[in-house]
């Protein structure tokens, strides 16, 4: 088994999902939001409109009515650094068109300068008319901070990616060759525009504040 921990437990419950009979891949409205509670945090929905058009948003309810309202995001590829932008869709590409699992490994750097390891796993789901639309995914820390932050877990550009590996969930492999770029700089601003779309900050008390 190629992830363990979280990672695993993720792939055992998209694997177990219902699919419609002879489909390879379930619905993205067969999750369940309840569910996957401890890992809300960890998890981000893609949809793919078009090549540079994929909405990204955070599952953020344990609602399952609520989730299966109409999604709203911002288009990944605005967090997409101009270096990666095709290898990101390449790998968008691969992992729905074949479909596969997709396994990413990569080196993030934190808001404080420091560097963290993290894991990212993509599955596909269909649309309600059984086209390869959505990735729902998983990133983790592959070793365990000794912070806890949700935010840092979401600002990934992929151009620091050490292995990329693709599962096979009855698709079989996809043709992807990452190319690798020569990394940015790293920008600094003290209040980021993309700081509005992340997730809630734990208050000393363990409650949700909004960002």
């Amino acid at each position: 088994m190629p992830v363990s921990g979280v990672l695993e437990r993720f792939l055992d419950y998209w694997n177990e999902l219902p699919r419609e009979s002879g489909a390879l891949l379930p619905c993205r409205t067969a999750l369940e939001p309840s569910c996957l509670h401890g890992l809300l945090p960890r998890l981000a929905l893609l949809k793919r409109l078009d090549r540079y058009d994929v909405t990204a948003s955070m599952m953020g309810t344990t609602q399952n009515g609520q989730w299966r309202g109409p999604m709203m995001g911002m288009n990944a590829f605005d967090l997409t650094a101009p270096n990666m932008r095709e290898n990101t869709a390449d790998l968008y590409s691969a992992v729905l068109d074949q479909p596969a699992a997709a396994l990413m490994r990569e080196t993030i750097l934190r808001k404080d300068g420091k560097a963290a390891d993290v894991a990212s796993l993509y599955l596909p789901l269909a649309d309600r008319y059984g086209s390869p639309t959505y990735i729902v995914g998983c990133t983790v820390y592959e070793k365990r901070p000794t912070y806890n932050s949700i935010n840092d877990r979401m600002l990934l550009d992929h151009q620091h990616v050490r292995n990329i590996e693709f599962l096979d969930i009855g698709g079989g492999q996809p043709d992807y060759e990452f190319s690798r770029p020569t990394p940015r700089g790293r920008e600094v601003s003290e209040t980021p525009w993309w700081s509005r779309f992340m997730p809630g900050r734990p208050s000393p008390n363990g409650a949700r504040l909004d960002s």
